[in-house]
């Protein structure tokens, strides 16, 4: 849900909802707050959904249903502060991700209730009139990646804007030309918007591209792709906000299932169904992608394993930040007892300082009055061997926490697209194998083994599909041979693919397929197109220290393809 859909729904709030009163607060799961708000005769249900998988908000055709088994603190607060208040105002600012909902109540006074649909970071945070933070969701505590403190008791901090991009609503022609300018042959030019303007989703980024040359996937050599033409359609896109328009539209797919929506009309997609509001195409497509979850339990306590480890790894990344030392700081300390050798004749018992004439320079060095000369020496040449050791080991150990950390990243992946038992208890093993969790200290019970897929082609080629880091591992170092073939979605979290040759190669359309494959058991699912590395098992390397599933690449090629799900066949 990106911000231009937010501003439809923050419209459609406004005419629906402020003025009403709060009658009903509960929770459908505990990533989630819904609303029953009565007004002009009728009662409308807001959802508020932070879940990592599908952060939205929208009104529900029908009642939402408890889904707690028990009243956490979170929820308890907004019940006394919101049932029973008025929602008196609603505020989306403008290309943010960001919907604030005012309320009053008659004895508990304003509140406010903040929404933050930020994919991963996404949060919802009740404050006080004074914006103070009540209670939270989730808690953030202030690091390089947060940039704040989300906790109660806090005073509220929105987001930080977005660093290293152009705002969509100050973007010139003249950026335009600039990054046409810059953008090599063969990239599609809508990731390139996305990579330079703020407030831009893939989606509307391809549509944009799509109005201007009649090519979702153009790039700079395209004859119609100019700047002055794109910002035309830039001007467009941004007046929405401001002056309504709105087209919901959801895009079907072959077999008619929602893959994608938006408050304006999708032109770059075929087929398309146009909807009587935002919050009708927002529910149609949610519920068909995320569907009946039978397993949302164990599905969560996975995920929360998986928090706790990046919250451990965060700390460590922000730790051994601290320890680092640069390179003239680790001379200086050798420089300073060497000097204090030098100049020890000089140095008085107390004294607490040393100055030194380098003959380039006059060096105030502190002393401990306590020791002689020499063991102030001493001690620095000590504090010198530490740093030196530390800024020779400490960049090794950055690396090895980037890596876990885009472990977890696969972790996640594999936990949210789970469809059994099996699997998410082999994910949770590997995850307490790590060590990056404290394993329960009550008796573990072996987990069953999930299988990967297995497909059989009409052309006699075997293509399995790993479902978790333990299964990508496995169809990598063990099943495959050299000369066989893989595949796995390009700069994204997602599954090994194999190809089982048996010496003979592929034809391209098999490469195709099982890229299109690749590409649906990828984090990038939900994306029109998708870059696919393709390989043969020798051009991989094992990661020196890695976890499981992770490889290095040697030499490849992409192939840029839709996802498609593979047949449910498995063997």
């Amino acid at each position: 849900m990106d911000a231009i859909t937010l501003a439809a729904i923050g419209r459609e709030l406004d005419e629906t909802l402020v003025s009403g009163r709060v009658q009903v607060v509960l929770q459908p799961d505990e990533q989630s707050l819904a609303l029953e708000i009565f007004r002009d005769g009728e009662r409308r249900w807001l959802l508020i959904s932070i879940d990592v998988k599908a952060p939205r908000v929208h009104l529900l055709r029908e009642r939402a249903r408890r889904g707690v088994t028990r009243d956490g603190p979170f929820l308890l607060l907004a019940r006394k502060r919101l049932r029973g208040a008025r929602l008196t105002r609603l505020i989306q600012p403008t290309w943010e991700r960001i919907i604030y909902l005012a309320f009053t109540h008659p004895v508990y006074g304003d509140s406010v209730l903040v929404a933050e649909i930020m994919g991963r970071w996404s949060n919802l945070v009740l404050n006080d009139g004074n914006s103070d933070v009540l209670a939270s969701l989730r808690h953030f505590e202030r690091n390089e990646r947060t940039q704040r403190t989300v906790r109660p008791g806090h005073p509220y901090m929105p987001p930080p804007p977005q660093r290293h991009k152009l705002p969509i609503d100050l973007i010139k022609e003249e950026d335009l030309k600039r990054l046409l300018h810059q953008t090599v042959a063969g990239k599609p030019f809508w990731r390139i918007l996305v990579q330079n303007i703020a407030g831009l989703s893939p989606l509307a980024a391809r549509e944009l591209l799509f109005r201007t040359t009649g090519d979702a996937q153009a790039d700079v050599t395209h004859p119609n792709l100019h700047a002055s033409n794109l910002m035309e359609v830039i001007m467009w896109f941004r007046t929405l906000p401001r002056q309504g328009g709105w087209a919901p539209t959801v895009a079907l797919d072959t077999q008619g299932h929602p893959q994608a929506f938006a408050p304006y009309e999708l032109t770059h997609l075929k087929a398309i169904a146009y909807l009587p509001s935002i919050s009708v195409a927002a529910q149609m497509y949610y519920e068909a992608m995320l569907g009946a979850d039978s397993y949302a339990g164990r599905r969560q306590e996975v995920l929360a394993l998986i928090t706790q480890a990046r919250k451990k790894l965060l700390a460590r990344q922000a730790s051994l930040g601290k320890q680092a030392v640069g390179e003239e700081d680790v001379a200086q300390l050798r420089a300073f007892g060497e000097w204090i050798l030098t100049y020890a004749w000089k140095i008085r018992p107390g004294d607490k300082e040393l100055l030194a004439d380098t003959g380039e320079e006059i060096l105030y060095i502190p002393l401990d009055p306590t020791k002689t000369p020499s063991e102030n020496a001493q001690a620095y040449f000590a504090r010198y061997q530490k740093a030196k050791r530390a800024a020779e080991k400490i960049p090794e150990l950055l690396v090895n926490v980037d890596r876990d950390l885009a472990w977890l990243d696969q972790l996640e992946h594999d936990t949210l697209l789970a469809d059994n038992s099996p699997q998410l208890e082999e994910i949770k093993e590997i995850l307490l194998a790590s060590g990056l969790v404290a394993a329960s200290k009550r008796k573990r019970t072996k987990a069953p083994r999930s299988r990967p897929i297995h497909i059989h082609t009409s052309e006699g080629f075997d293509i399995f599909l790993g479902r978790n880091a333990l299964q990508n591992e496995q169809l990598t170092w063990k099943l495959a041979h050299p000369e066989d073939y893989w595949l796995h979605a390009q700069d994204v979290p997602g599954s090994h693919v194999l190809i089982r040759t048996q010496g003979r190669k592929p034809p391209e359309s098999i490469l195709l397929q099982a890229a299109s494959w690749a590409a649906w058991h990828s984090r990038a699912r939900n994306d029109t197109k998708v870059s696919v590395i393709v390989t043969q098992r020798k051009h991989l390397r094992k990661v020196k220290g890695g976890r499981p599933g992770q490889v290095r690449i040697r030499t490849y090629r992409t192939l840029t393809v839709p996802p498609t799900p593979p047949p449910t066949t498995t063997a």
